[in-house]
């Protein structure tokens, strides 16, 4: 089972997390506020609790940096959720939850930080305002090859013009 206690070093934290152990450590208790608020989230958009918070099973991860372990483990390596919950020792179902409800905590706590980046861009002006100190601006697209329709009608629309795919 993949620890946070047995990382010793920079390279073994980078090559699993992203991120060396000094930033690390400076996200755990960030994160550990995002997880609770979180949590908090969750349990207001439903009926009252029956019981009390913080009863029942405890699971496999309990504190905030092994949390933060296995979320960021996820984003950099992106297993599938059988080989996340073989690492860190979960059911598969489990694996899948706290996938992405980690996820969300995480964006939560990067949101509140203020290093979130903006997802989308909705015009020319707005790119024009983000871009505004970049002084030469590429852009790279891939032509990909699409299938002809079968219909004669609607294969004119789709010609592009070109003869043959380059290989």
């Amino acid at each position: 089972m993949l620890d946070v206690n047995t990382i010793t070093d920079d390279r073994q934290m980078r090559a699993l997390t992203g991120l060396d152990l000094a930033a690390f450590c400076d996200l755990a208790a960030p994160f550990s506020v995002g997880c609770q608020q979180e949590a908090d989230a969750r349990f207001t958009d439903q009926r009252p609790r029956k019981r009390r918070a913080g009863g029942g099973r405890k699971g496999v991860l309990v504190s905030p940096q092994q949390k933060l372990l296995f979320i960021l483990y996820y984003l950099k390596t992106y297993p599938t959720f059988d080989v996340l919950a073989a690492t860190f020792g979960l059911p598969r179902s489990k694996a899948c939850e706290h996938a992405h409800r980690l996820a969300k905590a995480l964006e939560r706590t990067l949101r509140a930080q203020g290093v979130l980046p903006a997802r989308a861009i909705d015009s020319l002006a707005q790119m024009q305002q983000v871009f505004a100190g970049v002084p030469v601006l590429l852009l790279d697209a891939t032509e990909r090859p699409q299938h002809r329709p079968r219909a004669v009608v609607d294969r004119a629309a789709d010609y592009s013009g070109k003869k043959k795919a380059d290989a």
